[in-house]
């Protein structure tokens, strides 16, 4: 006997059919289709597309703002929720999107965005600084999982056998054999945001006590 239709029948298989082929592709013929049912039985169980797409949005609210933070210090907390966003928003890109689409991106990354402010703040962080410091970090994992879903695509780029040749004076060997290899993205993902980390929790070129590390 076929599984009777379902409130929550319709809304997973729309997350999975959004997750595996994309917000662009999405429609609810497509997923009239997955589920082998006529669209009109859709729109009985969950309203129209837009209805759909907002309980999909409301249902799956916690994905992306969850974190796993560790780490004693401030700025080791803020790097391990930093890099737990990260694989958050690669993981389900498809939700990024969507939000993304519908205006409620930021709110869906609230927590994330707390906890690094609250981490910030106990670094001795006030005001101003705090929100800055936050929006840095979190535009930094942004713009990197951006570039990472199109870079998948691309062929890879060969540093070329005239790297060494090309060297600078005063390179040392090891300086020279690490710029001869291709860049590894991942690890310097790790290098810009933890200098990024570093420079946001030094003290103002005013002066003052340097914040808790």
């Amino acid at each position: 006997m076929r599984e009777s239709l379902t409130p929550a029948r319709v809304l997973d298989a729309a997350a999975a059919l959004l997750e595996r082929e994309g917000v662009r592709r999405f429609s609810m013929r497509r997923l009239a289709a997955e589920l082998a049912v006529a669209p009109t039985a859709i729109y009985w169980h969950v309203g129209n597309r837009e209805a759909l797409l907002d309980a999909i949005v409301e249902r799956a609210g916690g994905i992306l703002g969850a974190v796993d933070t560790a780490g004693a210090s401030p700025a080791e907390r803020i790097l391990s929720t930093a890099a737990s966003v990260a694989a958050n928003i690669d993981r389900h890109r498809w939700l990024v999107e969507l939000a993304h689409q519908r205006g409620v991106l930021l709110d869906l990354l609230g927590p994330a965005r707390w906890a690094i402010a609250a981490d910030l703040t106990a670094a001795g962080l006030t005001g101003t600084r705090v929100a800055d410091a936050t929006n840095a970090v979190m535009q930094l994992v942004g713009e990197h999982v951006t570039f990472e879903r199109y870079a998948v695509d691309w062929p890879e780029q060969s540093v070329g056998p005239g790297a060494r040749a090309g060297a600078g004076p005063g390179l040392d060997e090891e300086t020279v054999l690490a710029l001869a290899r291709t860049p590894d993205r991942a690890r310097t993902f790790t290098v810009m945001l933890r200098a990024l980390v570093d420079g946001l929790l030094a003290p103002p070129s005013g002066g003052g006590p340097a914040p808790a590390r």
